[in-house]
């Protein structure tokens, strides 16, 4: 009677299935094999059903792929334990990769797992060459119920968590995907370990693509927080600006937040932040504006357009400022806050931050006005003026509405790599 050996899984522990076309076991070098060999497994088979796989491996070694496949189906027939029905697997996957036969390979894979004799390593091997077979057929479906028994088993697993995330949306639930694809950012955090910048950008793009509102400024901050670059907070904050249906002052704290971050760019940007300004009695801010963005190319006063704003606010400048004192005794003296709140905004656009936290403060003690703004502003300020705890502060007192989107964004610059440092300031 032959003996089934105990080196005839070699092909399942270096076995790989490269997204859908089938590769050749990796055999060895004989070098290596004596410099390392692995203690050789022991396995359990019934005397029935070793003669029939012992056979079946004679045959196979042969090239007699057909009869050796006939005596396998007679070794499942007899087998009763689990390396029994484990061998007659192994022997099949050996077939199946001779043969070119996808759907063999795939029945030999899942009867490896089901035999339960598998190692958890061979286990996993399996299980990822079945989800890669399952995918080559767009077999969607499958493939997600692999991924989904293999992050059960192994949820720290961030690559595998992110693959199920991306079988979740090509069966168009994109919902559960986003939620993954977090979790899988989440995992690798916990961990200490780096997280793939196109992590983050896979998450906010199928969270904007899908529409769902809910998930799109989540993703947004994440990604801000671990790569906040210029080109990045541009992305997000027209996204943001894009989908909130946000007034002018909610645009104008988001104009300064892309100004702070330098994710403002072209000639559009510059003007559309100068001109609101300007509109909100801000002709400081404005001309600011308007001086950054020529000095670095994005505007030019030579076109009619930029030319005629720069005539409308730079004559205001001078008066403007020089009536913020006189504002100030009369905000002082206002019964509500409404106008320390527009002095202050006054003292903002101009860069004198200490100036317009103190009036902001008054115009929140005196009352009437809309606390969450102006709890972003004394926030923009603070953390402008480098006081990261008191900016933190104001902006978490920010609840509710988009105001409160507005503010997480804010609090993302201030707590992001090189956040707490203000890229630039208007004054």
């Amino acid at each position: 009677m032959k003996m089934v050996s105990r080196t005839a899984l070699g092909f399942a522990l270096a076995l790989g299935i490269a997204s859908g076309a089938m590769v050749a076991p990796a055999v060895a070098k004989e070098k290596d094999k004596k410099e390392a060999a692995p203690e050789a497994r022991k396995f359990k088979f019934s005397k029935k059903a070793q003669k029939a796989l012992g056979e079946a491996q004679a045959l196979q070694q042969k090239g007699d792929n057909d009869a050796a496949l006939v005596k396998i189906r007679e070794a499942e027939a007899l087998a009763e334990t689990p390396d029994d029905k484990y061998m007659a697997n192994a022997l099949k996957i050996n077939i199946a990769l001779a043969k070119q036969d996808n759907a063999m390979l795939a029945e030999g894979l899942q009867g490896s797992i089901d035999s339960g004799s598998s190692t958890p390593e061979e286990k996993l091997k399996f299980q990822r060459s079945l989800a890669a077979l399952a995918v080559q057929k767009n077999d969607v479906p499958a493939a997600i119920k692999v991924y989904e028994a293999m992050v059960a088993e192994h949820p720290n697993d961030a690559d595998l968590v992110v693959g199920l995330g991306e079988m979740y949306n090509r069966a168009g639930r994109t919902p559960e995907a986003v939620a993954t694809i977090d979790k899988a950012i989440k995992a690798k955090q916990a961990a200490g370990q780096a997280v793939e910048e196109s992590w983050y950008k896979r998450a906010l793009a199928l969270a904007y693509d899908g529409k769902l509102a809910n998930q799109v400024t989540p993703a947004s901050i994440a990604l801000v927080q671990a790569y906040p670059t210029p080109t990045n907070w541009r992305d997000v904050l027209v996204i943001f600006r894009e989908t909130s249906g946000l007034d002018d002052q909610g645009n104008l704290d988001v104009m300064r937040l892309m100004y702070d971050t330098n994710a403002l760019t072209g000639e559009r940007d510059y003007f559309e932040y100068a001109e609101t300004a300007d509109k909100r009695g801000l002709a400081g801010e404005a001309k600011s504006v308007i001086d950054a963005g020529t000095s670095k190319g994005a505007l030019s006063t030579s076109k009619a357009y930029v030319k005629e704003l720069v005539s409308i606010v730079t004559p205001k400048v001078k008066g403007d400022r020089g009536s913020l004192p006189s504002l100030e005794k009369e905000a002082r003296a206002d019964k509500t806050g409404r106008m320390a709140k527009a002095t202050a905004d006054g003292y903002l656009g101009y860069g004198e931050n200490a100036k317009a936290v103190e009036l902001y403060r008054l115009a929140l003690q005196k009352g009437g006005v809309d606390a969450a703004e102006v709890n972003t502003r004394i926030g923009i300020a603070l953390a402008r003026s480098g006081d990261k705890a008191g900016a933190e502060a104001a902006f978490n007192a920010v609840q509710g509405g988009k105001r409160a989107d507005i503010a997480k964004f804010w609090l993302a610059h201030l707590n992001s790599k090189g956040g707490t440092q203000t890229a630039s300031t208007v004054n």
